[in-house]
């Protein structure tokens, strides 16, 4: 039986940046947006998709074996923006600065998946928090504006210590993201 999977670094968000993000969903509550919830906010390591029960455990295991030496580290949360363009805005984002030691660790997972038959994304990898999924804005200038006054607002530092490995389960009141693997970074 396949299982829709991905890897990711859970992120804890503190009260202060749920706040922030619940001030930002306000601002933008006239438009037609699938916003995240707060629980399921992650980072994408990985994204396999269809993955087979046998391919599952593989995964697992290997993954465990990568990452039994690694050490949690930290994340700064930094403005927010979205993908494709103002012009035609599709992802709500909160950045995270750029960290030598993710961009290390996503290559070392690649490699493994890339191993497993899997292939790479040749994009550029661009860690974010994903808020929300614009589906349509009434006003594109007020989207702007909010993007331009959070820019430089650094919202917290996120300890990341696991990384998962996710079973997506889509459901039509959005995806529910089962742990099928957890693994601690000390």
């Amino acid at each position: 039986m396949m299982k829709r999977t991905f890897i990711a670094l859970k992120i804890p968000v503190s009260k202060q940046t749920a706040e922030k993000i619940q001030e930002i969903k306000s601002e933008l509550q006239e438009e037609k947006i699938k916003w995240v919830e707060i629980y399921n906010i992650h980072i994408t390591l990985f994204f396999a998709g269809n993955t087979d029960e046998e391919m599952i455990q593989k995964i697992s295991s290997h993954l465990e074996d990568l990452l039994k030496s690694k050490k949690s580290f930290t994340l700064k949360g930094k403005g927010i923006g979205v993908f494709r363009s103002l012009k035609s805005p599709r992802v709500l984002w909160l950045g995270i600065e750029k960290s030598e030691y993710l961009q290390r660790l996503k290559v070392e997972i690649d490699l493994m998946m890339k191993a497993f038959g899997f292939k790479i994304e040749d994009r550029t990898f661009n860690p974010h928090l994903t808020l929300g999924r614009i589906k349509w804005l009434n006003d594109k200038s007020n989207l702007k504006k909010i993007i331009e006054d959070y820019k430089d607002v650094e919202f917290q530092d996120f300890i990341i210590d696991e990384i998962i490995f996710y079973e997506s389960i889509l459901t039509p009141a959005g995806p529910v993201y089962q742990v099928i693997k957890q693994i601690e970074l000390h």
